[in-house]
């Protein structure tokens, strides 16, 4: 996470007329120069709910206010990004049916026909190129950043 430095230099940017208050209106805007479509209106709503404040035209977040607003977000961000680490491993473990701390291609096919992805009588060099894509230590085996790499491939993809 940003330091409070970085934090006052984003405030200082958003801050077009360096009133030292930034209004909704600067901040729609820069989320605009950021390429996201957001009005005016759903900004002064989001930022309303995130200081549980109401916000009017006149209304400016001092910097306090956009710090509270910058750790707010950037919590969330976080939050996500555990869950998502977590998921993860909870689907390692899912593949990884000896715990071993490694998904074979013997492993890989079973759950994959379990979960009807692919047939009992598959082939197993199907599984094993899968495996052999993304073990970047060539050991024959996915450990959990190898794992890692496969699904965020097969997300991205």
């Amino acid at each position: 996470m940003a330091d409070l430095n970085e934090i006052q230099k984003a405030y200082e940017l958003i801050d077009e007329n360096a009133d030292g208050r930034v209004s909704v209106g600067e901040i729609s805007r820069f989320i605009k120069k950021l390429g996201i479509q957001m009005s005016e209106e759903d900004v002064r709503c989001i930022l309303n709910t995130t200081l549980s404040k109401e916000l009017d035209d006149n209304d400016g977040l001092e910097f306090e206010e956009f710090v509270h607003l910058y750790h707010s977000i950037f919590s969330i961000e976080d939050e996500e990004i555990e869950n998502e680490s977590k998921d993860l491993e909870e689907a390692f473990r899912v593949f990884d049916l000896n715990n071993d701390g490694y998904i074979s291609s013997t492993e890989l096919q079973q759950v994959l026909s379990t979960l009807g992805l692919i047939s009992e009588n598959e082939h197993p060099q199907r599984c094993q190129e899968m495996i052999f894509r993304f073990d970047s230590d060539c050991n024959g085996v996915l450990d959990f950043s190898e794992f890692k790499d496969m699904m965020s491939s097969k997300l991205s993809a």
